[in-house]
């Protein structure tokens, strides 16, 4: 596997969390610059690692579905344990989560109930983490439906004393990411990662790895494009490769980006978001990639 470009301060922080089994770890960025990948990159280290892993990805089209990101994270977690490993899971206080997550709750938990259900998810990560150190992985936070934001609130002061980790990717300029609970998330974060586009010298690494080989001309055309922002060139590598005409600097490249930048941007999810495949990963051979 190849490495992802100039992350290395990240990846620092994301062997940090794992290695002291636990906290909270948040990576905050406009679309686009990385965070989606930073996000798989600890997912995969914390599996090499021996941790547990789940996941889930906020989405704007279903931020208004109760506990849909904590169902993400945990019914299939229980779906595919046995019935006794189950059991064990949901054992204690966890047990007010079960009709949320086996799909029986006829509604939506208010006032005590929805107390009784944060305190159980809590304890299901308890007993999650019991067996073997856990990394909870949410992406797109800022598109989490509101109930699964309070339970991250709620979670993340109490990680102390439990083998669980707790890493939050979000993009800092929607207004859920200045609401209460993601607030109150960022405020318990060992570390607060913010990845900076990358260098003209990454750039140039990644298309001399998508064309072959590159002249310094080619190389700066496609950093003026992009601007180093990785979902960018991704997508203009790709570009380049559908339509079967190698990479050439030009007005051409610039078009391509001044349009890549205009778009709408459904986030960061996607092929291309934060490095990805060619714009995360690769070797140079551009002169220009030995400079900064």
């Amino acid at each position: 596997m190849g490495r992802l470009h100039e992350r290395e301060r990240e990846l620092a922080a994301v062997e940090l969390l794992l290695a002291r089994g636990g906290g909270v770890l948040v990576v905050e960025g406009r679309a686009g610059i990385g965070k989606t990948a930073l996000a798989e990159e600890a997912g995969r280290r914390a599996a090499v690692l021996g941790h547990k892993v789940v996941r889930a990805r906020g989405s704007e089209l279903e931020a208004g579905f109760a506990f849909g990101v904590v169902r993400q994270l945990f019914e299939r977690c229980l779906a595919d344990a046995g019935a006794a490993e189950r059991e064990a899971l949901l054992a204690g206080p966890a047990a007010a989560v079960r009709p949320l997550l086996s799909g029986s709750l006829a509604e939506e938990p208010v006032g005590g109930s929805l107390f009784a259900v944060l305190h159980g998810l809590y304890w299901l990560v308890a007993n999650l983490a019991a067996g073997r150190p856990l990394l909870i992985v949410v992406d797109d936070a800022h598109w989490a439906d509101e109930p699964s934001l309070r339970w991250l609130a709620y979670l993340a002061p109490r990680l102390e004393g439990l083998a669980a980790g707790l890493l939050v990717a979000l993009r800092p300029g929607d207004p859920a990411s200045m609401g209460a609970p993601l607030l109150a998330v960022r405020a318990e974060a060992g570390a607060v990662l913010r990845p900076a586009p990358l260098s003209e010298r990454a750039v140039s690494a990644v298309v001399c790895a998508a064309a072959g080989r590159a002249n310094d001309e080619l190389c700066a055309a496609v950093y003026a494009a992009t601007g180093g922002n990785p979902l960018y060139l991704t997508e203009l590598l790709r570009a380049a490769g559908r339509g079967g005409q190698p990479l050439a600097p030009g007005p051409g490249a610039g078009r391509a980006g001044r349009r890549l930048r205009a778009a709408p941007r459904g986030g960061d999810r996607g092929r291309g978001d934060g490095g990805r495949g060619a714009a995360g990963r690769g070797a140079g051979c551009c002169r220009r990639a030995g400079r900064r």
